[in-house]
């Protein structure tokens, strides 16, 4: 839990519709808005690696990782294709320096409160950040730009992921995914790549490019319909068969589905056919 650490004050919203004002309100639309959903406010904006594994640990996560993953997943991308690699290990929930982040606010949105409502473990207010990745970018001393990840330029930034010989440059990149994967396509998915281990939160100047929405605990079950009326569910946001099961089940438990009957004893469900 605990309280947000931002250098700004955060934006409250207590229903989807404000959120969506709130965002619009920080663009000027010339350039989009990158979010992503924290389901504890408190959370610091920073990649699973660098919450407490060392450079070390972190090579031997993902050398491990490419030696024993090719025959397990087929095409297995080429060896040296570290950012195809990191993806793929951030897909399959391995820590790395990547952080996700989404193009739609509604998907952060998901993520920050339907993902996780209460009752499920849920202690306290959620948060959507709200990220200028252009300006990030710019005062990081790159181009004003969203390289894709396997750009040349960010590849001095994934080497050190896989090898001591690289050099850290201890900064943050926003870049966009290559649209290879359903799921990143669907959620609209980006990156930034951190070789600095300071939450992008707590890094000096950040309120030039970053902001937090915060959802205070008692409005989210009304967030969380609110998000479902809009079409936003773990089946869309996740479409494989797996996740399709897992929303069913979730959202029909036993008892929940009951047949009526039409005046002419048809049921509900049943169609008529005609000629």
């Amino acid at each position: 839990m605990g309280s947000i650490t931002s250098e700004v004050e955060p934006v409250y919203v207590t229903t989807v519709g404000e959120l969506v004002s709130a965002v619009t309100d920080m663009s000027d639309g010339r350039y989009v808005l990158w979010y992503r959903g924290h389901s504890q406010a408190g959370w610091d904006v920073l990649p699973s690696i660098w919450r407490g594994y060392t450079p070390a640990e972190e090579r031997n996560l993902t050398n491990r990782f490419r030696s024993r993953a090719s025959i397990r997943y087929s095409p297995a991308p080429e060896y040296d294709a570290t950012a195809s690699w990191l993806a793929l290990m951030q897909h399959y929930g391995l820590p790395t320096r990547l952080l996700d982040w989404t193009r739609s606010p509604l998907i952060a949105a998901y993520f920050a409160i339907a993902a996780a409502p209460p009752g499920n473990g849920r202690q306290g207010d959620a948060a959507i950040w709200v990220l200028h990745p252009e300006i990030l970018n710019a005062r990081q001393g790159f181009r004003a730009v969203t390289p894709p990840i396997d750009a040349h330029m960010c590849g001095s930034m994934l080497w050190p992921a896989f090898s001591d010989n690289a050099e850290e440059n201890d900064k943050v990149l926003a870049v966009m995914s290559s649209e290879t994967d359903l799921r990143m396509f669907v959620q609209q998915g980006c990156f930034t790549i951190h070789s600095s281990h300071t939450a992008l939160n707590k890094s000096e100047g950040h309120a030039g490019f970053l902001r937090p929405v915060v959802v205070r605990r008692e409005h989210i079950p009304r967030m969380v319909r609110e998000i479902d009326a809009c079409g936003f569910r773990r089946g869309d946001l996740f479409p494989d068969l797996g996740n399709l099961a897992e929303e069913l089940r979730r959202s029909h438990p036993p008892g929940s589905y009951v047949e009526e009957r039409n005046p002419q004893g048809r049921m509900s469900g049943e169609r008529t056919v005609q000629g």
